[in-house]
């Protein structure tokens, strides 16, 4: 199980597909999972809209955990979550030590022993507002797609991966997509994700 988090337009819905298209052709049985955000109907109230999509995705790897897939590819799951709850702590959303429990619990081996690899991919704030405006009928920001908040959710992307130490763990990647096209990045994740199953095969 693979998931993919990050900062907005640094590739991930894209890296998605190409993953699954890659594998299905090749023989491979894959899942794609539906993006929590858009499944869960509720309103984007923060922090409870970002509880029930992580939680979503749990839900949807421990029932893929139980299937004949070969390989199941995720548009955020439980880092997502993490980085989110570090983020509400930055706005004064959510205590330390609120977020210290939320982590915790999104954290639990039996979280983290249903992923094989995690896959963070950013891009500059700057990047992101080129690519969002390049396919967009406004020129208007939005909620999220604002200088500002890229730029929050960048650091709180940059934060959780210094404070849990993730360049150390095989099982976490860092891509920066900000200078590439998709194909050169898809060939980078699909390197990382073939490496990954190598590891799971060599545990086997």
């Amino acid at each position: 199980m693979v998931e993919l988090f990050g900062t907005p337009k640094a590739g991930k819905s894209t890296i998605k597909e190409m993953l699954k298209h890659f594998f299905r052709r090749n023989g491979w049985r894959v899942s794609t999972p539906t993006e929590g955000a858009e499944v869960v109907e509720l309103p984007r109230d923060e922090p409870q809209y970002n509880f029930q999509t992580a939680e979503y995705a749990l839900s949807a790897a421990r029932d893929r955990s139980y299937s004949d897939f070969d390989i199941v590819v995720f548009d955020r799951a439980i880092f997502d979550g993490v980085v989110r709850m570090d983020h509400y702590q930055d706005k004064g959303i959510m205590t330390s030590r609120e977020r210290e429990i939320v982590e915790g619990y999104y954290l639990l081996s039996w979280n983290r022993a249903m992923f094989d690899l995690h896959i963070c991919l950013v891009s500059t704030p700057e990047v992101a507002i080129e690519r969002e405006l390049a396919r967009a009928l406004t020129k208007k920001h939005g909620q999220t797609m604002n200088p500002r908040t890229l730029e929050q959710l960048l650091a709180a992307h940059e934060r959780v991966w210094q404070r849990l130490g993730c360049a150390e763990d095989p099982r976490m990647l860092w891509h920066d997509s900000s200078a590439e096209d998709e194909a050169q990045t898809a060939r980078r994740i699909l390197t990382a994700v073939l490496d990954a199953c190598d590891r799971r095969l060599r545990d086997i």
